[in-house]
């Protein structure tokens, strides 16, 4: 199974200058089964920077490619419309039990505000059929309204476990826009909840974005003897970098013994770009 592992793109004022079809051409060599686009698709939440996302990703050479959530896409009280328009429109995970419920906004006051739909959260899951293993993606949104800092919401957490209980899954990948495991200025609150789901259900890796720096590291469990890896990919085209360069991540043969994981960080000069690649070996 191969992956390529985009994050923070963030099309509108935030978005870079460089010309994005040499990217979309770079990107276009490396035959990905899944994309896995980690959040921050916009910079403000706009109806054209949704847009501009939606060509983007529709210029990409794979049919199966997951987007999730991050807190720039969620500054709209229409964003999880948006969402649905231009990005993924499928059946989404609503809490377990709606009457308990802590995180705000997961539902916006039909009173106040009229849209066609008023819950907000966009966590769903994708399952593919790779090299004849049934691959499932969770897709959680740790995006908190107008707000750079994550929660997940344990209600939707209880829904998820419930949705993937009722199948057998070869492997699992979850994705979530805020890091599970390494910590930042604008961290996830709550992390551990979600580590722990991820352990329960035995997914094999987390693919996160969010700090525009690379981390890659394992958690292992001593109690429940299960681990997890965390793949963080820098972003892939913002102006806003600090410690890192633009970047993006892919993986050759993944969770396999021939595994590749290849970091590409992008140089801009005179003529363009420049591709320098950081090759690990599973050795």
């Amino acid at each position: 199974m191969n992956l390529l592992h985009i994050s923070d793109i963030h099309f509108g004022p935030y978005h870079w200058n460089a010309n994005d079809s040499l990217l979309l051409e770079r990107l276009n060599q490396f035959s990905a089964d899944i994309v896995l686009n980690t959040g921050d698709l916009t910079s403000d939440s706009l109806p054209e920077e949704f847009k501009e996302m939606q060509s983007f990703l529709a210029q990409l050479h794979c049919p199966n490619i997951v987007s999730i959530m991050g807190n720039h896409d969620k500054y709209s009280k229409r964003s999880h419309e948006l969402f649905r328009q231009y990005i993924y429109d499928g059946d989404f995970i609503e809490p377990k039990d709606p009457q308990l419920v802590k995180k705000a906004k997961v539902y916006i006051d039909s009173n106040t505000i009229n849209l066609d739909i008023h819950f907000s959260e966009i966590n769903y899951l994708r399952s593919f059929e790779i090299a004849g293993e049934k691959v499932l993606v969770i897709c959680v949104d740790s995006t908190k309204f107008q707000d750079d800092f994550g929660y997940m919401e344990e209600q939707i957490i209880a829904a998820l476990s419930d949705e993937i209980g009722k199948s057998d899954y070869d492997r699992k990948l979850l994705l979530s826009h805020h890091s599970v495991l390494a910590t930042d200025n604008d961290p996830l609150i709550n992390s551990k909840r979600l580590s722990d789901f991820v352990l329960e259900h035995n997914i094999e890796a987390v693919f996160c974005g969010h700090t525009h720096e690379l981390d890659i590291v394992q958690l292992s469990d001593l109690i429940r003897g299960t681990k997890f890896r965390q793949f963080m990919c820098g972003s892939l085209s913002s102006q806003n970098i600090a410690r890192e360069r633009n970047m993006f991540c892919t993986y050759e043969n993944f969770g396999t013994a021939q595994e590749i994981i290849t970091i590409t960080r992008i140089y801009l000069n005179a003529e363009g770009m420049e591709f320098v690649d950081t090759i690990i070996n599973n050795d």
